[in-house]
């Protein structure tokens, strides 16, 4: 259930979405592509990788589902985000997507919110880091 725009305040973090990067979800065309880098462990070996690396497609999909259960239909109506990848994610990281809620706006069309985003390993190493903003009805 989303957030009500009540419980918002500046510095509230959301709910975080973990996800395990597995070998099996990154060879998923859809996400691989079409670079062995993605999916293949010897070509990752071969180019000096400790293993495959996610597709940023990946963690910005992690933080849009962040984003979609803490502000429902509304992140999907007027959500945007703008994120860098900073580092890679190696196939069996434990990837968690997070977010710091940074502005409350009051307008005539709802409340404007900006959130800090960010994705981080298990080693607490961000890998992806942006912001996002969305309007609340």
């Amino acid at each position: 259930m989303p957030i009500a725009v009540e419980e918002l305040a500046i510095g509230r973090e959301l709910a975080p979405i973990v996800k395990q990067m597995s070998l099996e979800k990154m060879s998923r065309p859809l996400m691989a592509g079409s670079n062995p880098i993605h999916f293949d462990p010897e070509f990752a070996a071969k180019a000096g990788l400790p293993a495959p690396i996610a597709t940023g497609v990946m963690s910005s999909a992690y933080l849009s589902e962040m984003l979609t259960k803490a502000f429902g239909i509304d992140w999907l109506r007027s959500g945007s985000m703008d994120v860098k990848f900073i580092r890679p994610i190696y196939a069996g990281d434990t990837v968690t997507a997070r977010g710091r809620v940074t502005s409350l706006t009051e307008s005539s069309t709802g409340w404007y919110i900006a959130v800090e985003i960010w994705c981080e390993t298990q080693r607490g190493e961000p890998v992806t880091v942006g912001t996002a903003s969305v309007v609340v009805h």
